[in-house]
């Protein structure tokens, strides 16, 4: 592409074709789908392909998580599996960093590859919607360009939530970028919000050697998951040495001799305490990009801060589209990825539909936790009929192999027909476990099923089935 002079305007002639607005998880998939049915499609993008998920979010901070697992096993729980670490064994964060980066960087790449393969346009700048058919890409150096089409996908994303907390501000203060450009763990941290992105970092910088306090206003952790869950997880926080202060909110935060002083106060106002730490993350949750989108000038709909879109992810401005964490709901990857294809799809001419019943949503401490579905919570406040079965890891013959016997896996049953109505797990690998379930969620099969099926021994997956057969106080391992 010609290189245009600086507030110069250059129109790019794409009618019929398909324009995407950001190249995260959401929008590069939904370039690649329409791409596929036979578009020409032109990706906007104004940082790195793969958006925050691949850059910032999701790839990086796992790869970290298993620096901080390698490094706690040998530190702490080596002579457990019978190995012994001779010498001192220390910590390269640097190195840390490097794999991490080695890692984003061949992804990032891969999905450059992609683009190429499938014969996407990418263009590096900022979209702004300037007509049902057409955007305006400002690049790097302030030089414009105007891109047309039949259609438009909006893949913008999300950001971090700015909490209006007095004292909040300064470079103690990170959200979770700020954590991700760390050269070094805190030697302290509070975390505010219990979240999976709060927990996350927590466990991780736990397990490097920080002193760790989160905050969460919420009665548990996890507040959107079964309540079981949390509390399993907070008790597994609280034996890892990880401070938890549920029912609390942080009010004030004072920065004195190089620490900030941070304020806690309980939910219904009955204590405060004052708690000093090096650094604190804010992690309280991330809200949709739209600013200075032009969703407003093109009266596209909007509830809430987010994007209003049909079970087709069509908006109220029938060419746009709208995928992703811009849309609310689950800010999750693969969801915005499943949004993405669906968006595609129905552009070039199919008929297909989101549905967000079997969507699930997992975290990666240790244990891990993987969900899908309602939480027994949730069937309890809607008066449903409902069972649960439930079982755990610690009579798992792989569970106590492998030393991970934390843990249980829970379902939730509609009591007359069997449909499974959400499964909560929290152990060893359950976020590759949980799939199973989505699967069949998804088929709309039984619990029996499920309880029916085969699970090949030793295998975590013994549990369950286990946990399934339990619904009807079946389980044959159960104690």
């Amino acid at each position: 592409m010609e290189r245009v002079d600086f507030m110069t305007s250059q129109s790019i002639d794409n009618s019929g074709e398909v324009i995407v607005i950001g190249g995260g998880p959401g929008g590069y998939v939904a370039a690649i789908r329409a791409a596929q049915l036979g578009a020409k499609v032109t990706l906007i993008e104004k940082d790195n392909l793969g958006g925050v998920c691949l850059n910032r979010g999701c790839i990086p901070t796992k790869a970290m998580l298993s620096s901080a697992d390698v490094y706690d096993t040998i530190l702490r729980r080596s002579s457990e599996y019978g190995v012994s670490v001779k010498g001192e064994v220390t910590l390269d964060y640097a190195k840390v960093i490097e794999r991490r980066q080695k890692v984003v960087n061949q992804l990032v790449s891969g999905v450059g590859f992609l683009m190429k393969k499938n014969k996407v346009n990418v263009i590096k700048g900022a979209g702004r919607l300037v007509s049902p058919t057409s955007v305006e890409v400002t690049s790097a150096d302030g030089s414009k360009q105007t891109v047309t089409g039949k259609n438009i996908i909006i893949a913008t994303g999300s950001e971090p939530v700015v909490v209006p907390i007095p004292g909040l501000e300064g470079t103690n203060v990170w959200d979770s970028d700020g954590a991700l450009a760390a050269t070094e763990p805190p030697k302290s941290i509070l975390i505010i919000g219990g979240g999976a992105i709060g927990l996350e970092w927590g466990y991780m910088f736990r397990k490097f050697g920080s002193e760790v306090t989160i905050v969460e206003l919420m009665p548990h952790v996890l507040p959107l998951n079964d309540s079981e869950i949390g509390a399993q997880l907070e008790k597994d926080f609280k034996k890892a040495g990880i401070q938890v202060l549920t029912n609390h909110k942080v009010t004030k935060v004072e920065h004195k001799n190089g620490q900030e002083v941070i304020t806690v106060e309980a939910a219904d106002g009955s204590s405060t305490q004052q708690i000093t730490a090096d650094k604190i993350l804010v992690a309280v949750g991330r809200r949709p990009v739209m600013a200075g989108l032009g969703v407003e000038e093109l009266g596209i709909a909007t509830e809430r801060g987010r994007i209003k879109t049909d079970e087709h992810m069509r908006t109220s401005v029938p060419s746009i589209f709208a995928i992703g964490d811009v849309v609310g709901g689950m800010l999750l990857a693969h969801k915005a990825s499943e949004e993405g294809v669906i968006a595609a799809e129905n552009i070039m001419g199919m008929q297909t539909k989101m549905h967000y019943n079997a969507v699930p949503a997992c975290v990666y401490t240790t244990p891990e936790v993987a969900t899908i579905g309602i939480s027994e919570d949730t069937a309890k406040e809607r008066g449903m009929n409902y069972k649960t079965g439930k079982f755990s890891f610690r009579v798992n013959g792989k569970a106590l192999a492998i030393g991970e016997a934390e843990g249980f896996v829970k379902f939730v049953v509609d009591a007359k027909y069997g449909e499974i109505l959400g499964c909560h797990m929290i152990g060893p690998h359950v976020t590759d476990m949980i799939h199973e379930i989505a699967i069949g969620m998804d088929a709309e099969a039984t619990i029996e099923t499920i309880a029916r099926a085969v699970h090949a021994h030793p295998t975590l997956s013994e549990v369950t089935k286990e946990a399934a057969l339990d619904v009807d106080k079946e389980a044959i391992h159960g104690v």
